[in-house]
């Protein structure tokens, strides 16, 4: 037995203060004999025993009262008994899966995570005010677990949602032996709720069960480890999904039309006839249209659609089926349409040979599809033009970005276009070459009541240009989130 405030059993020294008074109240008084004692000396032989022993059970009643009032404050605790088989608190550890399966019912029945609740609230139900629960949700796999009550438990599985992604049960595994490590009590159980989809049954999940079975073995006492499988009747339930929805064009342009699929799949085993696909731009529906697939497998629908701005927009695909999972009957993805830039590229040592003048590979780079003539649109419009076209291209076009690529000097006008251009908030590029005299760069570009002058210095050429190292780069090396440039590895 141990106290768990053994610092108030000194209470029970209060014992002491009725013996004082009762050693105190004897000795208060004197015994004188009288001339009528001998006629009641008979009497208090007869009751002085009794009267002694009934002092003598008061002082000790009084005395037990301070003792067992300070024992009770000190709030004993016997260590030496154990619980009786089934008493003894326990913890239950629940990891529930709530993702978007298990939504699925069959026939109007109640959905899987319905029944995974209704489950859940009857067994915890039947814990004590002593248990505890570890809850976990496959979603939220990696965070640390909540321990609480049966009753808060019990809040947590009403409010639960399925809304989650797949997940690996690998994972799962690993999380809930993990948790019950930390399990305040030596009886342990771990319940792992799922419809154990088979896409997410890998090799690691069951090497993850061998190794679940040999830590089992080292822990003493063993958590007792339940599998409650909702999903026992997945091949009696219709369902047609749409998996993925892609952007097949490289770039989506404004103005210009785009290129997606979506993937859509049957899980039955029984074909669909004439399947509507509904395609939904920024809210608004087009018209639909109607696709066949075969049992246990896939059909792709196609769209080609024109954005007249840009920004960011809504693509939305929905199947109108009726099946046992609605929720993945639809999907939807963010596109960001670009808006075309306009470039205009100054060739200052042009050339009647494919792609020796010093604006060509420029030019091919920024606008890969019109060069290998594939009908897709490029994010940038390139013009290569003279520089003596610079001043009337500049008077005509709004270009965005003006490229001076070897061009071996300005005149006067031109210096004054590029500058009006400039502080119009136009961007210039200026390549320099082996034809650039650097004196018509560095001077003072005057506008009429404006001047410009470029931030850098020009200078000399420094070694022998024709001494250059050769490299052979792939274009579709130089980078990988600008898929267009890819097309240039074919045409290399």
């Amino acid at each position: 037995m141990s106290l768990l405030n053994a610092l108030l059993a000194l209470g029970a020294l209060a014992f002491t203060i009725p013996l004082a008074i009762h050693l105190f109240h004897r000795s208060r008084f004197k015994t004188l004999d009288w001339g009528a004692w001998h006629l009641l000396d008979s009497v208090m032989r007869v009751n002085r025993r009794r009267i002694q022993l009934a002092n003598l059970l008061l002082l000790l009643l009084r005395c037990l009262i301070p003792i067992l009032l300070a024992f009770c404050l000190a709030r004993p605790v016997l260590t030496g008994f154990r619980s009786l088989p089934g008493d003894e608190p326990r913890t239950l550890v629940v990891v529930v899966d709530d993702s978007r399966s298990m939504n699925a019912s069959a026939n109007g029945q109640l959905s899987r995570l319905s029944l995974a609740q209704t489950g859940l609230t009857d067994l915890m139900n039947g814990l004590s005010r002593r248990d505890e629960v570890i809850f976990l949700t496959t979603s939220r796999i990696d965070s640390p677990p909540s321990t609480m009550g049966a009753s808060t438990a019990m809040e947590r599985v009403r409010d639960l949602t399925a809304n989650g992604g797949p997940t690996d049960f690998s994972s799962v595994i690993d999380a809930a032996i993990s948790a019950a490590q930390q399990s305040s009590h030596p009886q342990c159980s771990v319940l792992i709720v799922s419809d154990f989809q088979s896409s997410n049954i890998t090799a690691s999940t069951l090497s993850s069960l061998d190794s679940l079975a040999e830590q089992i073995k080292t822990l003493d006492p063993a958590p007792s480890v339940h599998f409650w499988d909702l999903g026992a009747q997945d091949d009696e339930l219709p369902n047609v999904s749409v998996d993925a929805v892609a952007v097949d064009s490289p770039a989506v342009v404004a103005g210009r039309n785009a290129s997606f699929s979506a993937r859509i799949r049957n899980a039955s085993d029984t074909p669909t006839g004439e399947l509507r696909v509904v395609w939904t731009i920024d809210s608004v529906a087009l018209p639909p249209r109607s696709i066949t697939i075969d049992e246990r497998s896939y059909a792709t629908s196609r769209l080609s659609h024109r954005f007249d701005e840009s920004g960011v927009h809504e693509v939305n695909v929905s199947v109108e089926y009726s099946d046992s999972l609605s929720q993945d009957n639809r999907r939807s993805i963010a596109v960001d349409v670009m808006r075309q830039i306009d470039v205009v590229l100054v060739d200052g040592k042009p050339s009647r040979v494919p792609l020796e003048g010093s604006a060509d590979w420029l030019s091919i780079a920024l606008s890969p599809f019109s060069f290998g003539g594939d009908d897709q649109p490029d994010a940038v419009a390139t013009r290569v033009i003279r520089d003596a076209e610079l001043v009337k291209t500049l008077l005509d076009e709004r270009p965005e970005l003006v490229v001076l690529a070897n061009v071996r000097s300005l005149s006067s006008e031109q210096q004054s276009s590029l500058a009006q251009f400039v502080l119009r908030g136009g961007a210039l590029i200026v390549f320099d070459g082996d034809a650039v005299r650097p004196s018509s760069f560095n001077e003072e570009w005057r506008t009429e009541s404006q001047s410009l002058r470029l931030p850098a210095t020009l200078g000399d050429i420094v070694g022998n240009p024709d001494e250059r190292k050769e490299a052979v780069t792939s274009f579709a090396e130089l980078s990988t989130q600008y898929s267009p440039w890819g097309i240039l590895t074919a045409q290399n």
